[in-house]
């Protein structure tokens, strides 16, 4: 099977609560999260997982009494510069789901097919009014390829799995990426280790933690057991130790 190796690119942090990645926990704890996009390299095509945004457009969509503060790492462009490309270079993106800080700057791959799940997309250009800070329509409508999947997607590439994680949203698909020392799965949903790591007077009853923001936590919780059991390299979207990573594996 084809191996490759993944590229966290970080675009930017969002200072939050912390309860806000840790369902009904840590509320109060302040936790400053990176947001990334990955390149996947050694592909024949020049694919991308999610692209991210920059902190000033990220801090329109977030009213003055909240809580959530971005700053930027790196432009998008100088993220994809580092890999020696442009967004124009890109040929696929698989986006995750729905939430601007995934799909800020996906419309700049302008040649691109961009892979969503069906029920993320619907639901991300009607969103609940819950939900209506974290989905912007707007920003998917500049897409100019859309390739939308149903469920689980084996071999969308050779080695390059989809696998359908709802919850957090309701179309949420992690990937997972063949890799010289087993699968390496981005989980798609927005958590951290921590939410896969549950403290021990919890543990009899929470193998996992699901995020504090969902449209059902308990498809949330079933979807991060699953994706967990399908790791051999488990990449939390959010989790900031993965700033010091340069490479993976």
């Amino acid at each position: 099977m084809k191996e490759y190796t993944l590229i966290p690119l970080p675009i930017g942090k969002i200072l939050l609560d912390k309860s806000m990645m840790t369902y009904r926990l840590n509320m109060g704890e302040k936790i400053e999260i990176p947001y990334f996009c990955w390149y996947v390299k050694g592909a024949e095509k020049n694919i991308i997982i999610d692209t991210g945004i920059d902190a000033a457009h990220a801090m329109k969509y977030h009213s003055s009494r909240s809580p959530v503060r971005f700053t930027d790492i790196q432009s998008f462009e100088d993220a994809l510069g580092s890999q020696g490309l442009k967004p124009e270079d890109i040929e696929y993106v698989i986006q995750t789901h729905g939430a601007y800080d995934h799909t800020g700057n996906t419309a700049k791959c302008k040649n691109a097919t961009v892979f969503m799940q069906e029920e993320e997309w619907k639901f991300a250009m009607a969103p609940h009014p819950v939900l209506r800070e974290i989905y912007q329509p707007h920003l998917l409508s500049g897409w100019h390829r859309l390739q939308l999947v149903r469920g689980d997607v084996p071999n969308l590439f050779p080695g390059i799995d989809l696998i359908f994680a709802p919850g957090h949203g309701p179309g949420v698909q992690a990937v997972s990426v063949n890799t010289k020392k087993g699968k390496a799965v981005i989980s798609g949903f927005c958590c951290v280790q921590d939410n896969f790591v549950p403290r021990e007077d919890m543990k009899p009853y929470y193998p996992v933690t699901p995020s504090g923001i969902h449209v059902d936590p308990l498809q949330a919780f079933e979807s991060m057991v699953r994706v967990a059991g399908l790791a051999d390299i488990l990449l939390p979207q959010h989790e900031p130790s993965l700033l010091k990573v340069k490479s993976i594996p």
